[in-house]
């Protein structure tokens, strides 16, 4: 377990963050300046963290070409975890609400990151050759 939690403590710090914002009152946000469609820049540029976050951390999958299991960490789950913090939030934390173009943004965003990350660690990987 030990060896877990410091393993990935930067995904799991970054997943009780992302959760905090996700089901914090709107009131706590009040101050911070809004445009319409802020909701949807945020979502896509937290869920690009978080994809980059979980690839970086399973980085050594990408060199031994386990990419399937890769993509369970760095896709799938942030993805599911998506979904799931729409349902919740709409079901348990009102006034908030889900939204599947929120969602879709969520997806946007794992899959910039993911890209962006195992394309950067591609990249590393053939410069040390």
């Amino acid at each position: 377990m030990r060896k877990f939690l410091f393993k990935y403590w930067k995904s799991i710090v970054y997943i009780v963050g992302l959760c905090y914002l996700s089901f914090a009152p709107a009131s706590d946000f009040r101050s911070f300046p809004v445009f319409p469609g802020i909701d949807k820049v945020v979502h896509l540029f937290l869920y690009i963290f978080l994809a980059c976050i979980l690839v970086f951390d399973n980085r050594e999958l990408i060199a031994g070409k386990r990419f399937v299991k890769l993509l369970v960490y760095a896709m799938i789950f942030p993805v599911v975890l998506g979904g799931v913090i729409e349902i919740v939030q709409e079901n348990f934390f009102p006034p908030r609400s889900a939204e599947w173009l929120d969602w879709f943004m969520d997806i946007a965003g794992v899959l910039m990151g993911y890209f962006i990350t195992a394309k950067w660690f591609n990249y590393r990987l053939k410069q040390k050759r």
